[in-house]
């Protein structure tokens, strides 16, 4: 079950990016090495609120990630 913003930011994760396709990979991996871990969230392009053309051209799917550091 997917969790709402309000119960992620509760939590204490923080928006970090917002993006999709091979650029969505590269981010995760990157986010993971650096010991940080990832909460991806599909949106749809409504929600974003930014220029999302280059999503919807290449009919990418878009997330929204989310951080926290590792608990300890």
């Amino acid at each position: 079950m997917a969790k709402t913003r309000q119960e992620l930011e509760a939590e204490g994760w923080k928006v970090a990016s917002v993006t999709g396709g091979d650029h969505l990979k590269r981010t995760l991996e990157m986010y993971q090495e650096l010991g940080i871990e990832v909460y991806p969230e599909e949106v749809k392009p409504e929600e974003c609120g930014n220029c999302t053309e280059c999503f919807t051209a290449g009919s990418e799917t878009i997330y929204r990630i989310y951080t926290k550091r590792y608990s300890t």
